[in-house]
């Protein structure tokens, strides 16, 4: 009795998770301290066909390993749960530190502590490597284990462990042979086939597509700028009385506190006729603007108080006024005039710029035999063209929907395929194992 509640000593075989968890914090102490010897450089992943050569010969590593030292004590333990539940935990616990800390794509010029302690960009830091390699060891050496022997029975687990192990070792791997890159596309410019890696800004790469871009056409599409009530005070955004948006339209109208503002006339892009802005027309060209002419009247007697012209303005038309601007409208934007409350408090009505509802770029590739393919681009709407991903990123924001360029991102991934195939054995594990492997129990 006496031996059997005798507690057992730290790291005295056998292992258990009070041994995988005191790894995992040597791993992530001995991560940090690494970083700060190096002065938080990030580690650079090798390419193909380094990345491949490694890949294969850390896998045939862990296979000699297990089938020469399969009764080690400790080969035993990697390829046990509490060391896979453990490596878990700490891979999951550097991945969920990505949600928490801002994470910068460049090194600074003057790195503070936490880049170079690693936390800033955790994908490519010591401590995020080493709970990567403990956390593929244990997940490694358990599908070999999987395989020695081979039992039919087995053969759902087997797959899944297999896909598992595909995936996560090719995902990381592939990373070195990741091109991501922007190219800025001008309106009636010559085709580019350049693109260039924004990552780090001391040292950008340039690479070169096997097809030119070349943009036609860039469109936007825009939601009616929203109407909102502004605390004069706090400058709090008020929606309407029954909470919901109040969207500019014509011959609408919407409930705010103590008054009603009704949109006699709205114009989605529109310039004023004068200097003084007293009235607008509309004019679909650059620098068109929103306006609205609203009448705003008290709710209680339906008496109007007063009507005039508002505009979110942009940053090339109406500068001052870009995002909220005061009703233009005598006796309304002075500070003694503004529409109170019987508690005293100020307030006054304000457009805000519209949002957009989507944007697109229509863009010609052209092969390297001349071909041309016509496509049209949409945000997380990509096209793939000779392997290559190209997505709508950004544009000329000063020029709104008369942008005269457009920005793209071109990447490529040629270890996806592999991350796929991992996925696909991954779900033949789990489909045996739900159907055909419950069936063959049961003969």
């Amino acid at each position: 009795m006496k031996n059997k509640n005798k507690k057992r000593k730290l790291f005295k075989q056998p292992w258990q998770y009070k041994e995988g968890f005191i790894i995992s914090i040597i791993l992530f102490i001995l991560g940090i301290a690494v970083s700060f010897i190096t002065g938080g450089n990030p580690i650079s992943i090798p390419a193909f066909p380094t990345n491949l050569i490694l890949i294969v010969i850390y896998t045939l590593l862990l296979v000699a390993i297990y089938y020469f030292e399969k009764e080690s004590s400790l080969v035993k333990w990697f390829s046990k749960i509490p060391a896979a539940i453990t490596s878990t935990i700490l891979i999951t616990f550097l991945a969920g530190l990505l949600g928490f800390i801002p994470q910068i794509l460049q090194k600074p010029l003057n790195p503070d502590i936490y880049y170079i302690l690693g936390f800033t960009h955790l994908t490519t830091s010591w401590m995020f490597a080493l709970g990567y390699l403990f956390f593929v060891t244990t997940l490694g050496f358990a599908t070999v284990k999987m395989f020695m022997p081979f039992r039919r029975k087995k053969l759902g687990t087997i797959l899944s462990h297999l896909g598992l192990y595909i995936i996560i070792i090719t995902s990381f791997a592939g990373n070195g042979d990741l091109i991501r890159a922007q190219t800025g596309l001008y309106m009636n410019k010559p085709a580019n086939d350049t693109i260039t890696d924004y990552d780090y800004a001391v040292n950008q790469k340039m690479y070169k597509t096997p097809f030119k871009l070349k943009l036609n056409k860039f469109d936007m599409k825009e939601y009616n700028p929203k109407i909102v009530l502004v605390n004069n005070k706090t400058s709090e955004l008020l929606d309407g009385n029954n909470k919901m948006p109040y969207y500019a339209e014509e011959n609408t109208s919407g409930e705010f506190k103590n008054w009603k503002i009704t949109v006699k006339k709205f114009f989605p892009y529109s310039l004023p006729t004068d200097s003084l802005i007293s009235n607008f027309q509309p004019k679909d060209q650059f620098p068109a603007i929103p306006s609205a002419f609203v009448e705003i009247s008290n709710i209680k007697t339906n008496k109007q108080i007063t009507k005039g012209w508002i505009t979110c303005g942009n940053s090339k038309k109406l500068a001052k006024y870009t995002g909220l601007h005061r009703m233009n409208i005598p006796n309304i934007n002075r500070y003694e005039k503004y529409l109170t409350t019987e508690d005293g408090s100020s307030y006054y009505f304000a457009m805000l710029t519209p949002e957009h509802k989507e944007y697109s770029s229509e863009v010609t590739a052209i092969m390297p035999d001349g071909k041309e393919i016509d496509f049209t681009l949409k945000v997380n709407e990509p096209k793939k063209i000779a392997g290559w991903n190209i997505y709508q990123l950004g544009y000329n924001e000063d020029y709104g929907r008369w942008s005269n360029y457009s920005v793209l991102e071109v990447n490529k991934d040629p270890w996806l395929p592999f991350v796929y195939f991992g996925i696909f054995v991954l779900m033949a594990g789990a489909f045996y194992i739900f159907w055909l492997g419950r069936k063959f129990s049961k003969d």
